[in-house]
C-alpha cells in the first residue's frame, strides 16, 4: 500500500490546527495510521472515507476506565487509529456522520480545559524536576570546598536559571493560547446563552 509520511510539530495548544490537517489530508486521500509526535504516517485511500478527532482522556480517569471508554467508543464504530503521550487519534467514517453536534462550544471547552490542564501540570512536574536536581546538585557540591565549588555552585545555578527560562519561553506562550482559547469559548457560550 503507498504511504507517505510528513514532519510537523504541534504543541499541546494546537491540536485543532492538527486535527483540521489531518481531516484536510482525509479529504485528499490520505489516511492517517500513526505519529511519533513528529513524523505522521498516512496511506492511500478513498478520498473523504475519513473524518478524525483528537481526543485527551480526563485526567481523574483510571487505566481501567479509560480502556472501557475507548471500547465504547470503538462499539460506536470510533476506532483508536493511533496515540501519542496523552493524545488518543480517533478516526469513523465520514459517512456515519460528524462527531460532534453542529456546534458544540461545551464539548470544544471541555477539550481545551483538559489541554490546559495537561499543560500547566508538565510545567509544574518540569518545574519540580529542576528543584530536585538543583537541591541534589547543591547537596553534592557541600562537599567540594575552594575555587572549585564555586565554579561548580556558579554552573549549576547557570544551568538551573537556563532551564526555568526556557521552560517560561516554552511553556507560558503554550499555557497561554490555550487560556486564551478558554476565554473564547466561554465568551462564545455567554453569548448564547
Amino acid at each position: 500500500m503507498e504511504t507517505k509520511r510528513y514532519f510537523r510539530y504541534y504543541t499541546i495548544a494546537d491540536y485543532e490546527r492538527e486535527q483540521k490537517w489531518l481531516n484536510a489530508m482525509s479529504r485528499s486521500g490520505w489516511n492517517f495510521v500513526r505519529t511519533n509526535g513528529f513524523i505522521y504516517t498516512f496511506e492511500k485511500g478513498t478520498p473523504g472515507e475519513y473524518i478524525y478527532k483528537i481526543d485527551l482522556p480526563n485526567d481523574s480517569m483510571t487505566d481501567v476506565e479509560v480502556d472501557a471508554y475507548y471500547r465504547f467508543m470503538e462499539e460506536c464504530g470510533i476506532e483508536v487509529v493511533s496515540s501519542f503521550k496523552f493524545w488518543r487519534y480517533l478516526r469513523k467514517k465520514s459517512a456515519d456522520g460528524p462527531f460532534d453536534a453542529a456546534n458544540n462550544t461545551m464539548g470544544q471547552l471541555l477539550m481545551v480545559n483538559k489541554a490546559y490542564g495537561v499543560a500547566t501540570k508538565m510545567l509544574c512536574i518540569v518545574i519540580a524536576i529542576f528543584a530536585i536536581v538543583i537541591l541534589a546538585l547543591n547537596i553534592a557540591l557541600s562537599f567540594v570546598t575552594g575555587i572549585a565549588a564555586d565554579f561548580m555552585s556558579g554552573v549549576v545555578y547557570g544551568i538551573a536559571s537556563s532551564g526555568f527560562l526556557a521552560m517560561a519561553i516554552i511553556m507560558v506562550p503554550i499555557i497561554q493560547r490555550l487560556r486564551t482559547r478558554m476565554n473564547e469559548l466561554i465568551d462564545e457560550i455567554q453569548i448564547k446563552g
